[in-house]
């Protein structure tokens, strides 16, 4: 009997047009939208600010991208996995064409000094210093008047 007379109750408020918690829900829903824009808003700007860094030191047409080399070697008898992309700044357009026709053998240069760089286990600052001097000698020796400077694009 009881249910009966709380469906009707209910039935007749409905009827009546009167409004059952639906302040709350609004404020739900209103809230939700509110915090999904947002989010969207946030994820724009992490993206916007991924891109800016990804691609801070690989401006202009003179950027020759290299890799990424995959590296997995034992330290101290412990597996470590590593990835590394390079950028190498050319002195100008047809320099950097003309290693990009060589590829191959930049990456027969840039490949061992990146294994080499991974030897000891994670490089610090100084090692990634080194890297890059080193990687610059060894294809100016190779490439004269060609090569500007090498970046690492990525150290994961």
């Amino acid at each position: 009997m009881i249910r009966i007379s709380l469906a009707a109750a209910v039935l007749a408020l409905l009827v009546a047009g009167a409004p059952i918690l639906s302040a709350p829900v609004l404020a739900e829903t209103s809230s939700t939208k509110e915090r999904k824009e947002e989010q969207k808003q946030r994820d724009k700007e992490h993206k916007q600010f991924n891109r800016e860094i990804q691609y801070r030191r690989v401006v202009g047409p003179n950027v020759l991208p290299i890799g990424p080399f995959s590296i997995s070697v034992f330290v101290k008898g412990q597996p470590l996995e590593a990835r590394l992309r390079v950028a190498i700044e050319a002195k100008d357009v047809q320099a950097k064409t003309a290693l990009d026709a060589q590829k191959w053998a930049v990456n027969g240069i840039v490949y061992p000094l990146a294994v080499k760089l991974y030897e000891q286990g994670r490089p610090n600052r100084d090692q990634i210093e080194l890297f890059k001097m080193e990687a610059q000698t060894q294809l100016s020796e190779r490439y004269p008047d060609m090569v500007e400077a090498v970046y690492i694009e990525s150290l994961i």
